[in-house]
Formats: structure tokens, sequence, C-alpha cells
């Protein structure tokens, strides 16, 4: 298959399942019994397994994931929601059901975090996090269980085990609204001893990847690795005018020389590529300039294809940089690798001198993005 097919297929699948994303609760009504064995690990290091599902007054599962968008919007009101709820009888088990290799790299354009279970602590940590975050995530063997197709996703049982409500967490334009919505006033009925009937909503969220979808994922990442990757020269007067121009989207720029800290660049611009590979779609241009002589273009070159970084890379004599050597940060060495990103008005944001740390840079990117 070509490349222009390929794309194509990859670009029919991606809509598929972006309309795939708004849908309604589970229909069927699962027992707590029917799940299938399980013993899984929570971020607290404790082992989850069939016999933390019964809760005095019922038990609320909720399937959430790191990195889409719609359960961030709701993991503080979540936070906020479930010592309330838990003092009502509600045991709550919160699952993260992405098989986390299937993802694709764009989908994190909007999060911080992957789907690892090293990520899952973060989050737990970062967000205070007060109920059980369990890695479905191997085997989904819950997720399969209950076939949820869709995060984030709630399913409400009350205290024989018997399903009343599937569905959505809350309104997700109106996350703090989330007390007036159909999960919590089933809550609501289950402590306060009432009867409830099966009731589902419509949900809206980010659609669970499983290992099935991996080859979607591993037909990206080749399409990735095959895509040109060139190196031009760009003279001062060049240069000035990418530093100068204001956009509507921000712009990161990586100065790099052949003859210092060939570690750190080598390290920096795979660093700079996995992140260029996530943010692009959202509108990041990325900048590399390599301080090099004209004889020396092919070995510049041969380092960005090892790092698969198809940005936007020139090379220029360390003449013509005077410009450039402005967006160096004033702290750490005055030599080559440094790095500074900007907005789209040209205001400086991140920068830093020597190696680049990935967790910063790709913190640096999305909350230069979402300001945007």
């Amino acid at each position: 298959m070509n490349t222009e097919n390929l794309i194509k297929k990859v670009t029919i699948i991606l809509i598929l399942k972006v309309l795939a994303t708004v849908v309604m609760g589970n229909e069927k009504k699962f027992t707590l019994e029917e799940i299938n064995p399980f013993a899984l690990q929570g971020v607290d290091s404790k082992v989850y397994t069939n016999k933390d599902l019964i809760g005095e007054r019922g038990t609320l599962l909720i399937f959430l994931s790191n990195h889409c968008k719609i359960s961030q919007i709701f993991q503080k009101k979540l936070v906020e929601c479930s010592e309330e709820w838990k003092s009502g009888g509600i045991k709550i088990l919160v699952f993260s059901p992405n098989f986390e290799n299937a993802i694709l790299p764009d989908e994190l354009a909007y999060s911080d975090s992957g789907d690892s279970f090293q990520e899952m602590k973060e989050r737990a940590l970062s967000e205070s996090y007060n109920f059980p975050y369990i890695y479905d995530g191997k085997e989904q063997i819950v997720t399969k269980s209950l076939e949820v197709k869709i995060t984030p996703s709630a399913y409400l049982y009350d205290s024989l085990g018997k399903i009343i409500y599937s569905g959505r967490l809350g309104n997700h334009e109106k996350p703090e609204e989330i007390k007036n919505g159909e999960l919590n006033q089933n809550i609501k009925k289950l402590i306060n001893g009432k009867k409830v009937e099966f009731n589902r909503t419509r949900n809206f969220g980010t659609a669970v990847k499983f290992k099935k979808d991996l080859y979607l994922a591993e037909n990206v990442k080749r399409r990735y690795s095959g895509e040109t990757i060139q190196i031009n020269y760009a003279d001062e007067r060049r240069l000035n005018f990418f530093i100068r121009q204001k956009t509507n989207y921000p712009k990161f720029f990586y100065i790099w020389s052949l003859h210092e800290n060939q570690k750190q660049n080598r390290e920096n611009l795979i660093t700079i590529s996995s992140n260029y590979k996530i943010f692009r779609k959202r509108g990041l241009k990325v900048y590399t300039i390599c301080i090099c002589k004209e004889e020396e273009r092919e070995d510049a070159l041969e380092i960005l294809k090892q790092a698969q970084l198809s940005s936007y890379n020139y090379y220029s004599l360390g003449k013509e940089i005077s410009e450039i050597s402005k967006l160096r940060s004033s702290e750490g060495e005055k030599t080559t690798p440094f790095c500074r990103l900007l907005t789209g008005d040209n205001n400086f944001r991140f920068g830093t001198n020597g190696l680049i740390e990935e967790k910063i840079l790709t913190v640096s990117f999305l909350q230069t993005l979402n300001a945007n």
C-alpha cells in the first residue's frame, strides 16, 4: 500500500473513531457478578480484585483516561464529590482502560501525560486523587467485561450488584454542575435507600484504545519514519524573519552545533521529535538551526534523520546567528545547544541551555498552545 492510500485509510479510521466517541451508556445490564475475575494494581500499590466491588449502599465504577480531554475536565469534581459519595456508603473504583501503546501521538496533544501506569501515578499525585486509580490497560479485563467504549464513563450498581445507571459523569460543558447531573442524582437515591430503575445517558469523550488498535498506531509510526527530512541553508536575514514574524501559532527554536555537546544534541532532537509529532496538528512550528559549514550539511542531515525530525531544519554559519543568540537563556553555559519557545506574538516562554527535560518541554508546549 502506498503512502497516499495509507494516509487515506488512517484518516477514514480516525473519522470513524471520532464519530464513535458520542455514544449512549451501555444498553446491556451487566451485573457485578458478570465481571471476569481480575487482580489489578492501583497507583496506591494495592491489588484490587472482584472482592473489592461490593459497597454498603452501592458501587460506582468509573473509567477515566489521562489523555482524554473530557476525563481531565471532571478530575477535580470527582475528587470533590468522592468523599461525600464514600461517606454515604458508595464504593468507588476508577479504572484506566486504555492499551496505551495503541494511542496515536496526536491524541496526546491535550494532555501532559499518557496512560501508562507510571503516568497514572503521576496524575493521581498531582491531582490528589482520593479514590483507587486502577490500571486495566494490559489485559483490559474489567473494560472488556462491561464493553466500555469511551472515557469518561460511569457504571453505578446497587448494594446487590445490579446496575442502575450507565453513562456520563455530568455535562462536560458545565462540569461545575456535576451534582445536578444524572449520576449524582442516582447516587443520592441509593444513599437514601430509594428504589432506582435502570437508566442511561448519552456519553461524550474519547474512544477506548484496545490491543487490536495497535496496528493503526504502528502504521502511523511507519508513516512518520518515512517522512522526508531536509536541511536547508538560512542566512541571517532569513533567520531573523523567522524570529520576528508574528503568527497565530507558537514557534520553537533549537540551536545546535555538530562540534559541541553531541550526545546532548542527539537526545534533545529525539525529545523534540516525539513532542513535535504530538503537537504539530495543533499548530506548533519547530525550527532547528545547526551551526555548521556547507560541507558538514550531510552530517547534520543524518543526525536529523536518526531523530526522525521532519520540522523546519536549517543550517547556518556562526556569524549569522547574532539575533538568534538572543533567544538563549541567561542561565547556564553560553554555548550550544539552547532552545526557546515563543508565543505567536513573540513573547518568551520556555527556554533552556543544554539538555532538555522531556516532561518540561511537553508541559510548556501544552500550556502555550492552550493559552494561544
